[in-house]
C-alpha cells in the first residue's frame, strides 16, 4: 500500500469541505517551537460530521485512555474525538506543505486524530479562515494564542494535568516565537487576554498559581470594564545578536 501522511485526515475532512486546522505541538511547530510530534489534534466546527467523514473513510474509533495521567481526561471533559488510521499504512516523509516537523527530519506518518470543537478553542470563525487562506492548516498566531490562554484561564485549581500541558504550550511559544517577544502583538489578541500578554513578557512564573490567579482576576475586571490593559514600562523586547 503507497505511504500514507500525518497530515490525511485533514485532506480527507477537506475534500468534504469541512475546514480543520491543526492545534497544540503541530501549530506551535510551525511557529518555531522545536517540539516533537504526537497525537495529531485538529479543530473542527462540528465533532459529529467530522468523525463520520472519517469513519467512513476508514479511520476507526480510538479505545478510551483509561486511567492514564493523560490531559484529555481533564475532569472538565474537553469535548473531543479520537480515532485511529486505516490499517495498513506506512509512515511517509514530510511533504514541503506539510506544516510542522523541523526542517530535514521526515513526520510521523498517520497516527491518532484527536478531533476538538473549534468554537471551544476561540476559533469559531474557522469557516471563514478556511475560505481565505484554503491552503493552510495552521491557524493564524492570535486564534492559536488566544484559545491556549482561555482555556488555561478557565481551569478550576485542581485540574493540574490541563494545566501543565497548556501552560507549557504557551511558554514554548514566548519562548520560541519572535513575533510575540513584543508588546505591540497584544493588539492582535481578545482585549481580555491583551494583560496576560503584557505580563508574560514581564513577569515571572508563567503557569504558576500565583500568576494565573492574577490574570483569572484581571480578565474578571477587563470583563467587567473595572480595568483597562496596560502596557509595562519596563519591558524591553530582546536585541538580536
Amino acid at each position: 500500500m503507497a505511504a500514507r501522511s500525518r497530515y490525511d485526515p485533514c485532506d480527507t475532512l477537506r475534500a468534504q469541505d469541512i475546514p480543520c486546522l491543526v492545534y497544540f505541538e503541530d501549530a506551535i511547530a510551525a511557529y518555531g517551537v522545536p517540539t516533537a510530534l504526537f497525537d495529531l489534534y485538529l479543530l473542527v466546527p462540528d465533532l459529529a460530521e467530522a468523525e463520520e467523514t472519517l469513519l467512513a473513510a476508514g479511520w476507526t474509533t480510538a479505545p478510551p485512555l483509561g486511567r492514564v495521567h493523560h490531559f484529555l481526561n481533564s475532569p472538565l471533559h474537553i469535548s473531543h474525538r479520537r480515532l485511529l488510521p486505516p490499517p495498513g499504512i506506512t509512515t511517509a516523509e514530510k511533504p514541503p506543505s506539510d506544516p510542522a516537523a523541523p526542517p530535514s527530519q521526515a513526520a510521523p506518518g498517520p497516527t491518532t486524530t484527536v478531533l476538538l470543537p473549534a468554537a471551544c478553542w476561540t476559533a469559531s470563525n474557522i469557516d471563514e479562515i478556511f475560505l481565505s487562506s484554503p491552503d493552510t492548516l495552521v491557524p493564524p498566531l492570535p486564534v492559536l494564542l488566544d484559545g491556549l490562554i482561555k482555556a488555561l484561564l478557565d481551569l478550576p485549581p485542581f485540574d493540574q494535568a490541563l494545566s501543565d500541558h497548556l501552560a507549557t504550550q504557551i511558554s514554548y511559544l514566548y519562548g520560541h516565537c519572535d513575533a510575540l517577544k513584543t508588546q505591540d502583538f497584544g493588539r492582535e489578541l481578545m482585549l481580555e487576554h491583551r494583560q496576560f500578554h503584557y505580563d508574560a513578557l514581564s513577569k515571572p512564573g508563567l503557569g504558576t498559581v500565583p500568576f494565573l490567579m492574577e490574570q483569572q482576576r484581571i480578565r474578571e475586571d477587563v470583563r467587567n470594564g473595572k480595568h483597562e490593559p496596560q502596557r509595562n514600562a519596563w519591558y524591553l523586547p530582546p536585541t538580536r545578536t
